[in-house]
């Protein structure tokens, strides 16, 4: 029995050997007609590893053109080649194998069907530009911007760091003049603090591009304090009488107001600056005149002038019928008396600002060059801004009031004695 069994299985072996290559080969040629294998190009975004080593080496790196992705071929069978997406792949750039300081091998690996895939042999490169690095650090410079609610004024901004380190490219952190942070205070009632993304502008305010920027903080935070305002009015007050054939006109100052700042109940027990009778002593006048001077030591006790705001006031003091202006001097329409021998005198500005008073058709008919000062420089020595009095010569119906001006003596072997034989006399 077992004979028959052998023999049956011997019998003709060679065709059964080759009916089992031929079936295997038929299943083979199913199976790939089923799920036939294809190639499909995927591009992926490049990761550089190992960027530390650039840094080390005080160099930072961009990349040319912006173009940081790389496309592959990836052969596999459909059924797998369908599931793939460009997330199933890595691209990574190892700085440590940059080459020739401008492309790095690009590695791509799959994360998912490894064993089943297999992607082109042809080597991608990221193309890179090599730059200096640079590091600086800046003050902060705390502003607001916006509109104020009424009666309100910022009192004080201030900003947490005060100091920023940037690091970036070196031809980019030298553009860099002023780190601004800036707070917006419309619609704001009362104190505040709010984080803002700095911004950088260089000499000429114009903005510097960060994004290739590290900074130390990517936020800075703003504080702005407000106090209460209120304005106020200015008043003057005189001392003694004008000599006889003048009669006051208008005593006026400019400016006619000013903004102070306080708390609210301190503001509210003020109701004007007063400038005190010993500024003015109209018993010394002989003419209309101005003068200046600073309200800051007249201000009520619990507030203070405004930010912004000058406490150099000019007061104009005008006789009866005549008006108050000013107009420009030139330096040639004024000598220098009593000048030493072998020195030179020159002003220290092209021109003087001076104020007239009179009539306003004498104002108006008053013509500069008309206008003639000089300046005793019998006290003057040798040196530059040297304060002196210019004096002038009035005309018919018009008063020009002295003024002081900066003068420099130099010396000057060809300079004449100083002056005319009048001189000497002044």
């Amino acid at each position: 029995m077992n004979q028959k069994i052998i023999n049956a299985l011997t019998k003709n072996l060679g065709l059964k050997v080759l009916a089992v290559i031929f079936s295997f080969v038929l299943w083979l040629v199913v199976v790939n007609i089923d799920d036939p294998k294809q190639t499909r190009t995927f591009t992926s975004v490049v990761t550089v590893s190992n960027e530390d080593v650039l840094t080390a080496a005080g160099k930072l790196y961009e990349i040319k053109d912006g173009v940081n992705t790389v496309s592959f071929r990836v052969t596999a069978k459909r059924s797998i080649i369908e599931k793939l997406s460009p997330s199933d792949f890595s691209a990574v750039a190892d700085m440590n194998n940059l080459e020739n300081e401008e492309r790095i091998p690009v590695t791509i690996a799959a994360k998912s069907y490894a064993n089943y895939i297999t992607i082109s042999s042809r080597q991608n490169y990221l193309y890179v530009i090599l730059k200096d690095l640079s590091t600086q650090r800046f003050v902060i410079d705390a502003q607001t911007t916006g509109t104020l609610e009424p009666e309100l004024a910022v009192e004080e901004v201030t900003c947490s760091p005060t100091v920023i380190t940037v690091t970036g490219p070196q031809d980019v952190v030298e553009k860099i003049d002023k780190v601004v942070a800036t707070a917006n205070i419309t619609g704001v009632t009362s104190n505040f603090t709010e984080n803002v993304i700095p911004k950088f502008y260089d000499e000429k305010g114009e903005s510097v591009e960060s994004k290739n920027l590290t900074l130390s903080v990517s936020t800075v935070s703003v504080s702005v304090a407000f106090v209460n305002t209120k304005a106020v009015d200015i008043t003057v007050k005189t001392s003694g009488s004008l000599p006889a054939g003048l009669t006051l006109g208008s005593i006026k100052t400019d400016p006619s107001s000013v903004m102070i700042i306080g708390e609210a109940g301190a503001l509210n027990d003020v109701a004007t600056i007063t400038i005190p009778d010993s500024v003015i002593n109209l018993s010394n006048l002989t003419g209309s005149f101005t003068t200046t001077v600073d309200i800051s030591g007249y201000l009520p006790e619990g507030v203070q002038l405004a930010e912004g705001t000058s406490s150099k006031v000019q007061i104009y003091v005008t006789m009866q019928n005549e008006n108050a202006s000013t107009i420009e001097v030139p330096a040639s329409n004024i000598d220098f008396h009593n000048l030493g021998h072998g020195l030179a005198a020159a002003l220290d500005t092209d021109s003087v600002t001076v104020n007239v008073f009179g009539t306003p058709e004498a104002l108006a008919a008053l013509k500069t060059g008309e206008v003639k000062g000089y300046i005793d420089c019998s006290h003057l020595s040798v040196g530059e801004g040297q304060n002196a009095v210019l004096v002038f010569e009035n005309l018919d119906d018009v008063t020009i009031q002295n003024t002081s001006v900066s003068v420099t003596i130099t010396e000057d072997p060809n300079a004449k004695s100083g002056g005319d034989e009048s001189s000497n006399d002044d």
